[in-house]
């Protein structure tokens, strides 16, 4: 009997935690990725079935590793059932983030190796429950970006989400990247392949970028030109240095921008829009910018400045007072005649 364990990445790098409650209302803990781990690998999807290994699935720490219990299964079994059955049910074509996710892959991993007990309904089960909120758009836009961020990063590294394909992937693998796991051996580390763009990603941005604008316009006039303006200001800033890695991050923490951009109605979600993505960077929560999102930005600042041009006038400052002017002359109190005597 091999032991049989779920690793449980939360993709947003503890940002759900901090941000989750006011944005959708209810508190979210972790957005998960699991990866079985039997046999000495991690079996995942990407952008099919993938191999790695265990605890390097994705550019993220694990939160949590789960006992499942123990499985008669052999490697063997696993892998011909992979290719047969799961391989043809989980594909990049269907991958949905809501509905059909690498939890779901998981799920029927850990059911085929246990014989029908797959891993927590939570995990499976989390975007809906985030989602049940009117507010749940915000979150859900996040966790979009926040897989994007993640495939663009991880690249055709070993172990890595890697939506084109090649993690672990044989000569002809082709979508499937999980030619040679039956090899025995955890699959060797390609090359990093250049990230392009995906495909659409421009539309998902703008109806993400219009419904933040929706929300906004829950927020007062002075309240959206801050936020638009700060928007605006990084954004201006980042499509003059796009690959300048201090304009890429913005710390969590700044008030500043706390204050004019996260407490805004619909500024967080015009910020995850826009492809900034919650991350840490030496041990600080930040906002970060992929490279590859990095160089779209004329089609933001764009946005944001349109939207500010339908604002009205700020109102104008009001007039300083007039310093007060002693008179030239002192008055005469009369001394003190008023004390009598």
């Amino acid at each position: 009997m091999t032991q049989v364990q779920a690793y449980v990445y939360d993709i947003t790098g503890g940002m759900a935690k901090m941000i989750s409650m006011s944005l959708v209302g209810k508190q979210i803990d972790v957005v998960p990725h699991t990866g079985i781990v039997v046999f000495g690998k991690e079996y995942f999807f990407g952008s099919g079935p993938c191999i790695g290994v265990p605890g390097q699935s994705v550019p993220a720490q694990v939160s949590q590793v789960l006992d499942l219990g123990e499985t008669s299964k052999t490697p063997d079994e696993l892998e011909a059932y992979i290719n047969s059955v799961l391989a043809l049910e989980h594909t990049s074509e269907n991958y949905s983030l809501m509905t059909h996710n690498c939890n779901h892959y998981a799920m029927d991993v850990a059911k085929f190796l246990l014989n029908g007990k797959g891993i927590p309904e939570w995990i499976v089960n989390i975007a809906q429950d985030a989602l049940s909120t009117p507010q749940g758009a915000g979150l859900r836009t996040m966790i979009e970006q926040a897989d994007t961020m993640m495939r663009s990063q991880s690249g055709g590294a070993p172990g890595g989400m890697n939506p084109y394909g090649n993690v672990g992937a044989g000569a002809g693998a082709g979508l499937n990247p999980f030619g040679n796991v039956g090899s025995g051996a955890p699959a060797a580390a390609p090359a990093l392949a250049p990230v392009a763009k995906p495909a659409g990603v421009a539309d998902t941005f703008s109806e993400g970028l219009e419904d933040a604008f929706n929300e906004m316009k829950s927020a007062s006039v002075e309240e959206k030109r801050a936020c638009l303006s700060t928007l605006l200001k990084v954004t201006q800033n980042l499509e003059k240095n796009p690959h300048d890695p201090k304009f890429r991050r913005i710390k969590a923490d700044n008030p500043a921008f706390s204050k004019k951009v996260i407490d805004c109605a619909g500024g967080t979600e015009a910020l995850l829009a826009a492809g900034w993505a919650p991350d840490t960077h030496e041990g600080e929560d930040v906002w970060a910018m992929c490279e590859a999102n990095a160089d779209q930005q004329k089609f933001f600042r764009e946005n944001f400045e349109r939207e500010l041009a339908k604002l009205p006038p700020p109102p104008a400052p009001t007039p300083a007072p007039a310093p007060f002017a002693a008179p030239a002359t002192a008055p005469d109190f009369g001394g003190m005649g008023g004390m009598g005597g």
